[in-house]
């Protein structure tokens, strides 16, 4: 699947400078998400908006790339790219040669470079998909845009998270030893990408108070669970608060991948090579009721671990959600 490379507009010279950014009736948003909270579905619905522009997780990728270039390289990966051209170009050729990534833009993995882009684009509405930064990374955020905190159930997230990270990583020959069994295996332990008692709840909660506090006080949270249930309500006030306009048709959409090809995205085969993260809500034409909550007697003990760590995060922040 052909998707366009975040900077290619860049390279062709469509995009202005950040003066030009903002058009009247327009919108910029990002939806700052935990993983398995319905995030990649309501991407692809409001993706069906004329003159949307729709960025997929460009910042995580930057992530992935700095702890794959430490591991693998021994080298840290700066957060700029002018100047660091080198280190770019070598992160770049080896996930070519080990086949996780295949992307012709360097910049594409430079924080500084993806917060530029953002500010830049001159879509009449853009609208970002990622998940939380580091606060080291807060600096990067775009000016200008709106903010949309998706949340989900601690147990749900990790329970769906575990198995989707153990088959993705296991596809790409990344676990060993008792890593690479499935009853064995441990979301906080064995996850590259992410340091041992991570929350993902406690990134995004942290995140949505800087937001709040600094660069836009009526930011929403938004629970997935909410919005599986009763999509037509909750969906109209989604886009009243990032400025998107609002029609019942966004409530189905085509079940093909084809709107996905349109979407900017940090390489260029990204969502083929994730096919246990996003196949299905990928394929997904409209909101379904969630399957029933799973029982912490059913699930692997980090998953429970996880989830304990998470709640007091998450409930904090179900407490102030939009309601339906």
């Amino acid at each position: 699947m052909e998707l366009p490379c975040i900077g290619s507009e860049i390279a062709e010279g469509t995009l202005a400078s950040e003066g030009r950014a903002a058009r009247d009736g327009g919108s910029r948003t990002i939806i700052w998400c935990v993983p398995r909270s319905v995030s990649t579905a309501l991407t692809k619905c409001l993706s069906f908006i004329e003159g949307i522009q729709v960025w997929f997780e460009p910042y995580i990728y930057c992530r992935y790339a700095r702890v794959i270039t430490k591991q693998q390289l021994d080298h840290d990966l700066p957060a700029e790219y002018e100047g660091n051209e080198e280190i770019y170009k070598r992160m770049a050729d080896h996930f070519r040669e080990i086949g996780l990534m295949n992307t012709t833009r360097q910049e594409n993995l430079s924080y500084a470079s993806i917060g530029r882009f953002l500010e830049q684009s001159v879509s009449r509405h853009v609208l970002v998909k990622d998940m939380a930064l580091s606060p080291e990374q807060y600096k990067f955020i775009p000016k200008g845009f709106k903010h949309i905190f998706l949340i989900r159930h601690p147990l749900r997230v990790y329970n769906s998270f575990r198995k989707s990270a153990f088959d993705q990583l296991s596809a790409w020959g990344m676990l060993k030893g008792e890593s690479a069994v499935e009853e064995t295996f441990d979301i906080g332990r064995d996850h590259p990408f992410r340091k041992a008692g991570d929350s993902v709840h406690k990134d995004v909660y942290y995140m949505w108070k800087y937001v709040i506090e600094n660069l836009d006080s009526e930011s929403i949270v938004v629970d997935g669970d909410d919005l599986l249930t009763n999509p037509a309500e909750l969906l109209p006030k989604i886009c009243r608060s990032a400025g998107l306009p609002y029609d019942e048709s966004l409530l189905k959409w085509d079940g093909s991948s084809e709107v996905t090809k349109s979407w900017m995205v940090p390489s260029n085969d990204i969502l083929g090579k994730m096919v246990y993260f996003f196949d299905t809500a990928i394929r997904s034409s409209e909101f379904l009721p969630a399957s029933k909550m799973p029982l912490r007697d059913d699930v692997r003990p980090d998953v429970n671990r996880c989830t304990d760590q998470a709640m007091k995060y998450y409930d904090e922040m179900y407490e102030v959600r939009i309601k339906v």
